[in-house]
């Protein structure tokens, strides 16, 4: 048996299908064993990444997209959510989008993930950074949620199935995310072991599949894995088995990687001309392994 270590943010919903693919022996059968280490934030997931302290990250695609550009060893080989499953949610106080205005919005990084998806949102309705706001980083969306609840935030982008739980808590919901962006990709550093990668990316997918048809049993291992109301952990994996979510076979929608590429471009964090970001950095010769 061969042991990986999988880094990721923090216990979150979008890491299902690896939670599935331990619980349910895909990844026994294909002779891997995976532990998750938890570094509470994207660009930790990176580093850990570019460090080699874990085999494989489930993180934010941007950091890795940013290096691959910059002469790293970093590569997306894979998507795993498409379409983020996250809503803005505010203190009770906040009632629109403009109340934001002058306000600390919560991210677990100020260059990937959900910072760039904020900033995209609060763009959708005027308000620019750093004009209007100001984003306080505060960690993974169990942190924001702290955060929120002790009132050091105004508002955070919150993951399902904190966005329910926030919302009968008497918190704000001003709306979900509705477009495509790669929020969760598999992300590994060069040169990666084709009979390690290959196999993980094999069983993940075969979790995925298992997802859309068995949503109420992933829910009883969601559940228990996050200690989640079983209601909450339904409504989550519900909204997980959706189509667009998760993309067929692990191949993000062109969109979404565009997407996450755009967001880098657009605050400065690659140059504006130069090679395709998306081409150096994704590398999906470990899918066509699997046929």
């Amino acid at each position: 048996m061969r042991e990986i270590t999988v880094g990721v943010v923090a216990p979150a919903y979008v890491n299902l299908p690896l939670w599935l693919a331990q619980e349910l022996g895909f990844l026994e059968s294909r002779g891997l064993g995976a532990t998750e280490r938890i570094l509470g934030s994207t660009h930790g997931v990176t580093n850990a990444l570019r460090d080699g302290a874990v085999d494989v990250a489930l993180t934010a695609p941007e950091g890795s997209i940013a290096d691959a550009l910059a002469g790293g060893p970093l590569r997306v080989v894979a998507g795993l959510i498409d379409r983020p499953p996250l809503s803005m949610i505010a203190t009770p106080r906040c009632r629109a989008f403009g109340d934001l205005r002058g306000g600390r919005i919560g991210t677990s990084s100020l260059t990937e993930g959900t910072r760039h998806i904020a900033e995209r949102m609060l763009a959708d309705h005027g308000l620019a950074y750093p004009a209007d706001y100001d984003f306080a980083l505060e960690g993974s969306h169990v942190e924001r949620w702290k955060a929120l609840q002790a009132g050091t935030i105004d508002a955070a982008l919150q993951m399902i199935p904190y966005d329910e739980i926030a919302t009968d808590a008497g918190f704000t919901n001003l709306g979900p995310v509705t477009w495509e962006f790669a929020l969760n990709a598999v992300c590994v550093r060069f040169p990666a072991e084709p009979g390690v990668v290959a196999p993980f990316l094999d069983a993940l997918a075969e979790a995925a599949d298992w997802l859309r048809g068995h949503v109420e049993e992933a829910a009883a291992i969601a559940a228990e894995r996050t200690a989640i109301e079983p209601r909450y952990a339904l409504r989550a994996c519900q909204t997980l088995a959706a189509d667009g979510v998760i993309p067929p076979g692990l191949r993000p929608a062109p969109a979404a990687l565009a997407a996450a590429a755009g967001a880098l471009r657009s605050s400065g964090l690659i140059p504006p001309g130069g090679p395709d970001p998306v081409a150096a950095a994704v590398d999906y010769s470990y899918l066509a392994a699997l046929g």
